[in-house]
């Protein structure tokens, strides 16, 4: 791949100098320990070349209008950016636009960039890449209706289990584990998930007034950040770790597949994916959440923010209609939205087995679709190379 010369790359506080650079052996750091001093320097010189730079971790970098700040990045360009450069700014939020001007009217910037979301996203492009390694996948049994594979402990995803634990039908993982703690044979220990129990508070907590943040203490949290305090209620005990072990090996593999990309058995023997993406707050996210239930061709349910299956039917998607009701999409709050989500899943879980299997029987059309406009949406080497290529034609020809 040729890299255009009249570009500045920028990913997560390192610059490329070309695609091959790009496309080779690094990782993406975590946000905490990203260093965005140098690039910085640079982005702060004049340049008659254009500038693209991407925030590869999440679909985020709009703090302090949402998130911590941990997640600063268009506050950082703004701040240190050369005014007369030409910047494109790229993320995996298909709101991203939104989501900036409702930033420029908070933060009131110096200047003004270009939003270019990368949708669905880098993680698609592995789990594509990752797919050929699942050619002959274990038998599958129809154990359970509905499964919700929960790793990182958010709120949305604690609630959801506090709603659903336990029902006939429903099986859930809960895990909060990191890499590092697992072994290339799937093995895993209790340490990431005690270090994550001991931080817990006890007390009180309640929905903001709107729905989408949790209040307890003296900590008002948005739903889709880390849960820090005990939840646990008659259902679901916050305080146990179940893990589900892969018979996969782990060592062909990216980081993020051990938590969502390896097909468990209990993932395979069930009928429909629960999926509690990343965000549910204003941001669209597109994870590897979502591309197992599409490339393993299961029906699924995203509990996303307001707006999520909008998104994803202009991505080229479509919707399972024969199973579920998506009115919720247009709830703007998190609570009434997440309560209406949970109330179809209780349907299912007490629907006549017949009636569930004809529903299931009736979209398969449409899970193949979805399966083919995931694996070909556009070439697997999308990138932001090829994004500065298009930006271009796009200014040379109106």
């Amino acid at each position: 791949m040729i890299t255009p010369n009249n570009w500045l790359f920028f990913c997560d506080g390192l610059q490329f100098q070309s695609y091959e650079e790009w496309n080779g052996s690094w990782v993406f750091p975590h946000p905490l320990d990203r260093d965005w001093n140098e690039s910085l320097k640079n982005l702060s010189q004049p340049t008659d070349k254009k500038i693209i730079v991407y925030d590869g971790i999440e679909s985020g970098g709009y703090w302090p209008l949402m998130g911590s700040e941990a997640e600063p990045l268009l506050y950082l360009i703004h701040t240190y950016s050369h005014p007369d450069n030409k910047i494109w700014y790229t993320n995996t939020d298909a709101y991203a636009q939104r989501n900036y001007d409702e930033w420029c009217e908070l933060v009131k910037p110096k200047m003004r960039i270009k939003m270019r979301p990368l949708v669905p996203g880098q993680t698609r492009d592995a789990f594509v890449e990752s797919l050929e390694s699942f050619n002959n996948l274990p038998k599958i049994e129809s154990k359970h209706r509905v499964i919700c594979m929960v790793n990182h402990p958010t709120f949305a995803r604690i609630l959801t289990l506090r709603e659903l634990a336990g029902l006939p039908g429903f099986i859930h993982s809960f895990n909060c584990t990191s890499l590092e703690y697992v072994t290339d044979d799937g093995e895993s220990n209790d340490d990431n998930f005690n270090d994550q129990l001991n931080m817990l508070d006890e007390g009180p907590w309640r929905y903001s007034e709107d729905g989408n943040d949790i209040e307890f203490l003296d900590n008002h949290c948005p739903v889709d950040t880390n849960c820090g305090i005990n939840m646990s209620n008659e259902r679901f005990d916050q305080t146990k770790r179940i893990f589900f072990k892969t018979q996969f090996p782990l060592d062909h593999l990216t980081p993020n597949a051990f938590y969502d990309f390896l097909p468990v058995q209990e993932w395979l023997d069930a009928d429909i994916d629960l999926v509690c993406e990343t965000q549910q707050v204003r941001q669209w996210h597109f994870s590897e959440k979502t591309c197992k239930p599409l490339g393993f061709a299961k029906p699924f349910l995203v509990i996303g923010c307001e707006g999520w299956y909008e998104a994803f039917e202009q991505a080229g998607f479509v919707l399972y209609d024969e199973l579920f009701d998506y009115s919720f999409d247009k709830i703007e709050s998190f609570r009434r939205r997440h309560q209406a989500i949970i109330s179809q899943i209780k349907d299912i879980l007490n629907m006549d087995r017949d009636v569930l299997n004809k529903k299931i029987l009736d979209i398969q059309g449409k899970i193949q679709y979805n399966k083919r406009q995931l694996l070909e949406c556009r070439d697997v080497k999308m990138n932001i190379f090829e994004m500065a290529k298009q930006i271009d034609l796009e200014i040379q020809y109106g």
